[in-house]
């Protein structure tokens, strides 16, 4: 499925060429017929004879409605250039090539129309003007077909062009990652909502739920009126949640369509008024909303002045428009036929993505002076520092480390992480981090320190550190050793030792190795008092012993006596015992604990 727009100056007759190409009058409102004259956009579509279907745009040509003309033309695979042989180039002819090339768009063919007005030699001359004019842009080289849409002259000979150019233009890609821009919305009886628009992106189903973004007008003061950010990491929460009911392209129902269709959608769950042109139905978890981005833009060459932040603008994207203001970055203006890059500041939030394309109009003069496309929806460098390369690793730089979902939702490009598994990191973000974590590790010697202390990214960074290891919530050194090596020869341990049930005050013992001793159960703290391990195996086999002798247990006195010990000493040791589960109390007197019993009966 394809979709082509007509564009050329008022009363060249594109409508009435569509009329002859599909059979369907695009012209919808009363005013237009009476008028004759197109004010808002216009829908057919065309059965080729190849039996590819095609959806074309019809835009209005008057300069009173080229924010019309823009609304149609920001999803289209080509264009009809329509121009009249009896009046050839025009203001509004000139200005639609200029927006349509700034657009990015790659293919069209022109359409000589009302050639039974005029003579063969007055038709050569309007086919050497028209080359002319279309000389550096996309149409240079474009077929140029005469046409008389009342006669049917050269209509036969038309299709066969359409046909020519479609079989040579890629179909929309599936990146499953649907927009549609909404350009008319209306209620039906018995229906409910609908809105109609050009899908993109991705594909949409029956029953799929969707949200509509407010980008533009009262619905979205109202839906983000307490709302103080500039930027929104997901636009789930800030929009209308809708169910799609029922879904139509060319007048046919469909259960799915795929991206590059026209389409018509009865919404559920949001009525007719809430929703204006400009407005965007998509899922919200696969978009970001901005109201800042930088850009790369294309300043048109015929203009008589230059780009700078001084002047009014506004930006028409997708089929919305939004007053703006810029920052020329890297100077003070852009001149005319040059590129350069801006930051731009929109009134409100809109969801965008790396790679949307963009008018820029001054609204003073009431012309079109650029065309941009955005490079990055969340800058946070200054002017001078901005980078708008638009490649996805200056982005990562610029944040230092993104997760990789809304790394996506910016621009919709899928990175792998490479910091644990949600996050990307910059190489020189890691390399920083890594630097601090060795230099901590160096100031915290054999002890290190703790691992708790450490946020998110920085333990992500620390597992693929190869100078440093973590031991029981510990980070160490490895130029240290291994902890509990460079501990287990500590001279109090021996001290402990010798004298295991009598043990001495760690006096004038750092009080940082002592919790890493306890830590690392080299010393054991009962109550504040240490005892070495062996004590507590030696206590473990004479508690055993004397519960061998006598069934009913033993009492303090006798452990005092087997341990030659004294009862400050004592107590310290059988309270934890006690509170480990080695030992049990019945009275005065004392029992196998479950823990013990399981250790013995287990040897």
């Amino acid at each position: 499925m394809h979709v082509l727009s007509t564009a050329g100056h008022v009363d060249h007759g594109k409508s009435s060429l569509i009329l002859a190409l599909t059979g369907t009058d695009p012209d919808r409102w009363k005013e237009e017929k009476e008028r004759g004259l197109t004010i808002d956009l216009g829908f057919a579509h065309l059965l080729l004879p190849s039996g590819r279907e095609l959806s074309l745009v019809d835009v209005p040509g008057h300069i009173r409605f080229i924010k019309n003309m823009l609304a149609g033309v920001g999803a289209i695979d080509g264009v009809i250039f329509v121009v009249a042989a009896n009046e050839v180039w025009k203001p509004q002819s000139e200005e639609h090539l200029r927006i349509l090339d700034l657009l990015g768009t790659k293919s069209g063919i022109i359409a000589l129309t009302k050639v039974d007005l005029v003579d063969d030699e007055w038709l050569e001359l309007a086919r050497m003007e028209i080359q002319d004019k279309v000389s550096g842009t996309f149409l240079e080289g474009a077929p140029v077909i005469a046409v008389d849409s009342l006669s049917r002259r050269g209509i036969d000979e038309l299709i066969a062009e359409i046909e020519r150019l479609l079989a040579k233009t890629p179909s929309a890609r599936n990146l499953n990652r649907p927009r549609l821009w909404i350009d008319r919305v209306f209620s039906s009886r018995g229906s409910g909502t609908v809105v109609t628009g050009t899908l993109t992106g991705g594909a949409i189903r029956l029953e799929q739920e969707l949200a509509i973004f407010h980008s533009s007008g009262k619905a979205w003061n109202v839906t983000v009126s307490n709302l103080s950010r500039d930027f929104l990491e997901s636009a789930d929460g800030t929009s209308s949640k809708v169910r799609v009911r029922g879904l139509q392209s060319h007048g046919k129902k469909l259960s799915e369509a795929d991206p590059g269709r026209r389409l018509a959608l009865n919404l559920l769950g949001i009525a007719s008024e809430q929703i204006s042109r400009g407005d965007v139905l998509i899922d919200p978890d696969q978009w970001c909303a901005t109201s800042t981005f930088d850009a790369t833009i294309k300043v048109l060459s015929n203009l008589s002045h230059a780009v700078s932040k001084k002047g009014a603008y506004a930006i028409y994207v997708g089929s919305g428009d939004y007053l703006v203001k810029i920052n020329v970055l890297g100077g003070p203006e852009i001149k005319p036929g040059e590129n350069g890059s801006i930051r731009v500041h929109l009134n409100s939030l809109v969801p965008l993505s790396k790679g949307d394309r963009f008018i820029l109009r001054e609204l003073g003069r009431q012309e079109t002076v650029a065309g941009g496309e955005v490079v990055n929806v969340n800058p946070l460098t200054s002017l001078a520092k901005a980078d708008t390369s638009g490649d996805i690793s200056s982005i990562i730089e610029e944040h230092g480390v993104l997760n990789t979902k809304l790394l996506y939702r910016m621009t919709g490009e899928s990175v792998p992480a490479n910091l644990g598994d949600r996050y990307v990191v910059s190489e020189s973000l890691r390399s920083t981090i890594t630097k601090q974590l060795n230099d901590r590790a160096s100031k915290a010697g054999e002890l290190g320190f703790e691992l708790s202390e450490l946020d998110e990214f920085s333990r992500a960074v620390l597992h693929d550190i190869a100078d440093l290891t973590i031991e029981s919530s510990r980070v160490y050194s490895l130029k240290f050793g291994q902890i509990r090596d460079t501990l287990a020869s500590h001279p109090y341990i021996k001290v402990l030792e010798q004298s295991l049930f009598k043990p001495p005050a760690p006096d004038g013992i750092d009080r940082q190795q002592m919790r890493e001793l306890v830590r690392q159960e080299l010393v054991i703290d009962c109550d504040g008092i240490y005892f070495a391990p062996a004590a507590l195996s030696r206590a473990k086999a004479a508690i055993w012993e004397l519960s061998q002798r006598n069934d009913a247990g033993f009492t303090i006195s006798e452990l005092r006596d087997e341990l030659d010990t004294s009862r400050k000493y004592l107590l310290a040791l059988v309270g934890h015992l006690d509170a480990k589960g080695f030992t049990r109390r019945n009275g005065d007197l004392r029992k196998p604990g479950p823990a013990l019993i399981r250790e013995f009966t287990d040897k």
